[in-house]
């Protein structure tokens, strides 16, 4: 990436690097993990600065976290009642009778609260196999085969530690059910869910 025009997604990124910082890693480490070079965490840095008018980076991670402390803990109530929801609907569904490997046909909640929801609530393993969906999809199918999205990969990696979001557009190859685009926000599974991933979509 050049130091003299940002790329459009230097946004997503910047924030990715203060969310990183948050939890106390280094320029280094924030580097490996999100796979660009030290020099160009430095060019987000300068951003960053600039954007929060801030002397330095302890500055501006003070500042990010007052500004997203109320929104995190709204998500985080959101996504929490969701995890509970598929939690109990995964429970459920083990006590009933399956076929081998898996309930066949669709993954559905049948009658559960999750089934009228207009947001798109996913269960995924961290390759982005779907195990939970509230929306009719082919069983065990991966996230990848219903939308498109070149980065899906680096997305998913990045969600299985820290929330993350993306704008997915549905292929015109999966179910009708679903509507074209969705802005989803992945975060970690908590509890008998933590390796997993919790995606919640809404429409666009």
């Amino acid at each position: 990436m050049s130091d003299s025009k940002a790329s459009p997604e230097a946004p997503k990124r910047e924030e990715q690097v203060l969310v990183l910082a948050a939890r106390g890693l280094t320029d280094k480490e924030i580097a490996i993990k999100l796979g660009i070079s030290p020099d160009t965490v430095g060019t987000y840095w300068r951003r960053i600065l600039a954007k929060y008018q801030a002397a330095s980076r302890t500055e501006v991670v003070a500042k990010y976290a007052g500004e997203r402390s109320k929104a995190a803990v709204e998500s985080l109530q959101y996504v929490n009642e969701c995890l509970k929801l598929v939690a109990d609907h995964m429970i459920e569904q083990a006590g009933r009778t399956a076929p081998q490997g898996g309930i066949a046909g669709e993954v559905s909640v049948g009658d559960s609260i999750l089934a009228i929801a207009s947001d798109w609530i996913v269960l995924l393993n961290h390759d982005g196999k779907v195990l939970f969906s509230n929306k009719p999809v082919p069983a065990g199918c991966l996230l990848a085969h219903l939308v498109d999205d070149l980065e899906l990969e680096e997305v998913l990696s990045l969600a299985a530690t820290m929330e993350t979001d993306a704008d997915l557009e549905v292929l015109d190859s999966a179910p009708s059910a679903l509507a074209k685009s969705y802005s989803f926000r992945f975060s970690p599974g908590v509890g008998d869910l933590a390796e997993h991933i919790v995606g919640v979509g809404r429409s666009l």
